[in-house]
């Protein structure tokens, strides 16, 4: 594990660009749309792109009421994180864990994982119009995107999406309030999808 490699985030394009402002308060801010929004944004934008497909797919549906199951104490103390917080994505189906370093640390990062509301790694291609950066990626032998509305990747901030299925994804959103780089904060992202990974199996 412990790879750095350093790429840039995300799908939100459809939601909000508050997550440079609002990332430590609110998961969901980088969040996919609903499966008809982004249904419908992947068939008129993203049908034409040569959107990767997973070989090898993965089932993360146990992660949606249980994000912080993704990674295990061992995996958690290998990153340098303590243990997670379940917070409820009001606006989106399932459940988002967030780490801390610490009690002292501002450090965090947020997973959740999507079955059945988005159109898998399409619908992050279908919004590519409309992000800062798109960096496609991947992670342990699945296909991914570094991309995001804003970018924040200098200021420590770094979001990761993940297609585990073609129905599926997972996202990673890091913030590293001590490491204000897109070095440590995209490879962190990528370490945390690594484990999760590991975890489902893969």
């Amino acid at each position: 594990m412990n790879r750095r490699n350093t790429a840039a985030v995300a799908l939100a394009l459809l939601t909000a660009a508050s997550v440079l402002t609002a990332c430590g308060d609110d998961s969901s801010a980088d969040a996919p749309t609903t499966t008809s929004r982004t249904t419908a944004a992947s068939s008129s934008s993203a049908d034409n792109q040569q959107v990767p497909t997973v070989s090898n797919p993965l089932d993360p549906t146990s992660l949606v009421s249980d994000p912080c199951a993704a990674l295990s104490s061992s995996q958690l103390g290998e990153l340098g994180f303590a243990g997670g917080e379940t917070r409820p994505n009001e606006e989106f189906e399932g459940e988002a864990c967030r780490w801390r370093g610490s009690e002292e640390s501002l450090d965090s990062v947020d997973l959740t994982a999507f079955v059945g509301t988005t159109d898998g790694l399409k619908g992050v291609y279908a919004s590519k119009d409309r992000s800062a950066y798109f960096e496609p990626t991947e992670v342990a032998g699945y296909p991914a995107v570094y991309s995001s509305v804003g970018d924040g990747r200098a200021m420590g901030m770094c979001g990761l999406w993940v297609g585990v299925s073609d129905q599926a994804v997972l996202h990673i959103m890091t913030n590293l309030v001590s490491a204000e780089s897109a070095e440590a904060s995209c490879g962190l992202a990528a370490d945390v999808a690594e484990a999760t990974i590991s975890t489902l199996g893969g």
